[in-house]
């Protein structure tokens, strides 16, 4: 069938619907980065509040957060294939807002695990469902990636919060301790913004696969009635083939047109979180095995994580390049991450280690935003949310297993040999994406992922 939904979004230009779309996917994205990074911070307290080694606390607060994660990014993604990519997004905050409330008040480790494993149900699906399928489906094809950037860049400001809210909570007590008042003040913010969840419409382009066109038409006309008064009168639609479907079609990621990718973005999934989390995740916790105290390590790590709303910003101009295509973006910047870590493993100096954790973290989100963007576009809408569901979900389960692993390596062996495995991990990385990932920069989104 000729698409006239797809079709019309893909003439579409940016205006005011897009704006607030991206504001308010944003918002939820924020919060998932806040409690990425405010574990990070929390593990030196946590440790000593409940009387439990260092490497214990990483796995109950950090990596069963992921397994979680994990659980839920299946979960979810089934769902938002199945019922809608509205449900999902209507769903998971409420988990998360739980998990992150209870958490502080937990009685023992074992209670701990437990709820960091409930508030990762809720996280699993945020940034696969909400940012990157969202942004994917509502935005044409030479917009899409400049969408998801500036989605994230709004929401990279989480971690530099929960570095200055460290800073000024972690040594204080204010009847509560002070990494308790991290998650307390998590869980209320996310209370506060699940309201503005139901101002988010559904995917036109989902509607569209499920034959639903009348639910779809209602969204779209909107859309195009905005455009219309702001922008002037719309081209032609484009001429784009979209078949419906009523059922998830879970054998067509091996079927001969994605085999080689969903090969690709398995690996890449698994492998990549121990680049990234290697250092997002643990870089307090290193600072801390350097010899640094307590208070510069917070010190520092509000100036190492600084970058990373710098590095957004940053891809928001790179993103949608022909010249530098996503695929070289995701291989070549983990690549680049992998060497510097390196260098940050040796870094002794506060010099040093502010230096090479700025340049780590300026590169890290021009490497996230990128890879986000690919992998949801290289399937077709009407398995993308399962399909880049279950590759995603692998990075979830990856982060289980490497932020189990990495701080045994850390303990045993020091900062440098754990980052000489992160090394190992960005230099397969490289080589799987370049070797089997397809260009995607501006191609339309269905003519990519069919």
């Amino acid at each position: 069938m000729t698409s006239s939904i797809a079709g019309r979004i893909e003439r579409l230009p940016w205006t005011s619907f897009h704006t607030r779309l991206v504001v308010l996917l944003a918002l939820g994205e924020f919060f998932e980065l806040y409690d990425l990074f405010n574990a990070g911070f929390t593990v030196q307290p946590v440790s000593k509040f409940f009387a439990i080694p260092t490497t214990v606390t990483i796995f109950d607060i950090i990596a069963v957060f992921f397994l979680g994660a994990f659980v839920g990014c299946v979960l979810f993604s089934y769902i938002g294939d199945s019922m809608g990519r509205r449900t999902v997004l209507l769903l998971n905050l409420g988990i998360m807002s739980l998990g992150l409330l209870l958490t502080p008040f937990s009685p023992n480790p074992e209670v701990l695990a437990l709820l960091r494993f409930i508030t990762g149900l809720g996280v699993g699906p945020e940034a696969l469902i909400v940012i990157d399928i969202l942004t994917t489906e509502f935005f044409p094809s030479k917009l899409r990636g400049r969408a998801l950037s500036t989605a994230y860049t709004i929401a990279w400001l989480a971690p530099l919060t929960v570095a200055l809210l460290a800073y000024f909570l972690i040594p204080r007590t204010i009847v509560l301790q002070g990494w308790q008042w991290l998650y307390i003040i998590g869980g209320l913010g996310i209370i506060l913004i699940i309201p503005f969840r139901f101002l988010i419409p559904e995917s036109p382009r989902w509607l569209e696969t499920r034959g639903r066109l009348e639910d779809a038409e209602k969204i779209l006309s909107k859309m195009e009635e905005i455009a219309r008064r702001e922008k002037g009168e719309l081209p032609p639609p484009f001429q784009i083939k979209v078949p419906t479907i009523t059922r998830v079609p879970i054998s067509e990621l091996f079927s001969k047109a994605y085999r080689k990718r969903t090969i690709m973005l398995w690996i890449f999934e698994f492998l990549q979180t121990g680049v990234y989390y290697g250092f997002a995740s643990l870089a307090p916790t290193v600072l801390f095995q350097k010899g640094f105290t307590l208070v510069h390590t917070l010190e520092y790590s509000v100036l190492i994580y600084s970058s990373y709303f710098l590095s957004s910003l940053v891809s928001i101009a790179v993103i949608d390049s022909v010249r530098f295509d996503r695929k070289y973006q995701v291989g070549g910047v983990a690549l680049l991450m992998g060497i510097v870590g390196l260098l940050f493993g040796l870094a002794s100096s506060a010099t040093e280690v502010i230096t090479t954790g700025f340049t780590f973290g300026f590169l890290s989100n021009i490497f996230s935003n990128s890879f986000h963007q690919y992998g949801a576009e290289l399937y077709p809408t009407r398995i993308r949310s399962f399909a880049d569901g279950v590759q995603y979900s692998l990075s979830r389960l990856g982060n289980f297993v490497w932020l189990s692993l990495l701080p045994l390596v850390l303990k045993s062996y020091g900062p440098f040999y754990m980052y000489v495995v992160v090394f190992v991990f960005a230099v397969i990385v490289f080589l799987d994406v370049v070797a089997l990932g397809p260009r995607a920069s501006r191609v339309e989104l269905e003519e990519l992922s069919t």
